[in-house]
């Protein structure tokens, strides 16, 4: 039974490990997540099992951007053993809520051009495609794709 919650301080090392587990090159630093988790603008929402361990976990950001408020998904991973078993969209479905209740009307995303998967996984969860493609924004220089999803 895999429980959800909000992530603290004192699970910045886990965050981290999972972080580097899940992306090789584009892995947050333990400073950005410190910033992150500290940020009263950041949700940072966890899936940790019976034992303890954290097996996953989602960061989001609200941001004005002109009079709307905007949700963005920084990262969302999941370690590959616990993969294809619901968690992701679990993650996913409760900071859409938490985006809810703060008055967020759409949210973005980046991914890879060339992360199929990640396409289908959100498209699967109503995002779409946008027009929006972001030359070199990844540290190896490939670009990223910018998924929307309004929100009622």
């Amino acid at each position: 039974m895999v429980t959800y919650g909000w992530a603290s301080l004192l699970d910045l090392p886990s965050l981290e490990q999972i972080e580097k587990d899940c992306f090789t090159t584009e892995a947050f630093h333990r400073r950005l997540i410190k910033n992150l988790l500290m940020n009263p603008k950041s949700i940072v929402i966890k899936a940790t099992l019976p034992t303890g361990k954290i097996i996953g976990n989602i960061i989001g950001v609200t941001q004005r951007v002109g009079d709307e408020s905007v949700g963005r998904i920084f990262s969302l991973c999941v370690l590959a053993e616990h993969q294809k078993k619901g968690f992701a969209t679990k993650l996913v479905r409760l900071i859409e809520e938490e985006f809810v209740l703060r008055g967020v009307k759409r949210i973005k995303l980046e991914v890879y051009v060339n992360n199929i998967t990640a396409q289908q996984f959100y498209k699967r969860l109503c995002y779409s495609m946008s027009t929006i493609v972001l030359p070199g924004f990844y540290s190896d220089g490939t670009d990223a794709l910018v998924m929307i999803k309004g929100l009622p």
